[in-house]
């Protein structure tokens, strides 16, 4: 009786799936020079990361460029709301230091600001897992938020330590959003 081919796994998939992961980091980077893309190169990099992580093997720049493309559609207003609505939030930040009631202002412009990042990344997530129209995909992940406040958290706290990352070290913002997009693809769990 013949046996059944059994998948080695070893320290060099590992280190494949790790190569994936700092690969799909550098092109969120690349396709996030023009600031408003990168919601599109976030959705690129789950999209990829995720297939990577279920087996399907194609060469990860070419689907990465062609998921961009196809992201970048509604993407590009998406990406323009979510800079604005960070500038309005570090402007309000900056002037309620110097108001009177700071110190409870502060504090609950921080959350919002951080249930902000946590929807703008759920929302590029189920943009990449279900290839809704963005402003569906917006209700959805804020939908998904408030219901799964563990995954959420999941969301935020790798959000936060990519920053601390970034500001203990700026040049690993070329490779962070790689993690990030797999950080997004496990917490969202749709396949």
């Amino acid at each position: 009786m013949p046996k059944a081919a059994v998948r080695r796994v070893d320290w060099r998939s590992g280190l494949g799936d790790f190569s994936d992961c700092l690969l799909a980091g550098l092109l969120v980077a690349l396709a996030s020079v023009p600031v408003v893309t990168a919601p599109a190169g976030f959705v690129a990099g789950c999209r990829a990361l995720d297939r990577a992580r279920h087996g399907i093997v194609r060469p990860l720049w070419t689907t990465f460029w062609a998921d961009f493309r196809q992201a970048a559609r509604g993407g590009v207003p998406f990406g323009a709301v979510v800079v604005v609505a960070a500038v309005l939030v570090a402007v309000d930040l900056e002037v309620t230091r110097s108001m009177p009631g700071a110190g409870v202002l502060g504090p609950v412009l921080q959350v919002l600001a951080a249930v902000g990042a946590v929807i703008a990344v759920r929302t590029c997530e189920v943009v990449a897992a279900t290839e809704l129209a963005w402003r569906r995909a917006v209700v959805a992940a804020a939908r998904e938020t408030v219901g799964a406040p563990g995954k959420a958290l999941l969301v935020a706290v790798a959000v936060a330590l990519s920053a601390v990352l970034v500001w203990m070290l700026p040049v690993l913002v070329l490779v962070v959003a790689g993690p990030l997009c797999l950080a997004a693809v496990a917490t969202g769990a749709r396949r």
